[in-house]
């Protein structure tokens, strides 16, 4: 009698602990799918403003071609912008979308994706400088044509005002970039805690 008790009792646990498991197992898909769409919803304004970078290199291109005109800049100049708006784009690209492509997110766990995006938070920093320091080489070599080419004072005025508002919304941009990522990985990290 006892014995058929403790059997009932054992197969009773059993029961309980498949259905614990079974618990377990849903609890582990809803945070990898927390975690994906986390991701992927947090990151998506910037995956947006990076595609429009290069959608937006054609005008600049049509665009900085008349200023070229009229401020009798070289065609080095003209190439050097170009191409500094497309590096920065590519970089931007390579940095924020193709680090965290969706098969990435999926694939890793979630300690691999709070590296990976502390990764990306330091290697933005490194890519923001480096852009800075071309867009300053860039504007003195634009300054010194422009000033070779005409003398109006008002034209480098407006020339300096957009190179500052151009400046400031770089900045803040890099900043609101940085921002999420570090809001992302506190996310994470508390999530983590309850696993």
């Amino acid at each position: 009698m006892e014995n058929n008790n403790n059997i009932n009792e054992l197969e009773e646990m059993r029961g309980q602990m498949q259905m614990l498991r079974e618990k377990l197992e849903k609890q582990e898909i809803v945070n990898d799918k927390l975690v994906r769409n986390t991701v992927t919803a947090k990151m998506s304004w910037i995956k947006k403003y990076v595609i429009s970078e290069f959608l937006v290199i054609p005008f600049v291109a049509l665009l900085w071609w008349p200023i070229c005109q009229e401020y009798e800049l070289s065609m080095f100049n003209y190439f050097f912008t170009i191409g500094g708006a497309l590096l920065d784009a590519i970089m931007d690209y390579r940095v924020n979308v193709a680090s965290l492509k969706s098969s990435k997110v999926e694939t890793n766990s979630l300690t691999e994706t709070i590296s990976r995006l502390v990764e990306m938070k330091q290697e933005r920093k490194k890519i923001f400088f480096m852009m800075a320091s071309l867009c300053i080489v860039w504007a003195v070599e634009t300054s010194i044509e422009a000033c070779a080419g005409h003398g109006d004072l008002y034209k480098y005025l407006a020339m300096f005002i957009g190179g500052c508002i151009g400046a400031y919304i770089a900045i803040r941009i890099y900043r609101k970039m940085q921002r999420t990522n570090k809001e992302l990985i506190e996310q994470l990290r508390d999530l983590g805690k309850y696993e």
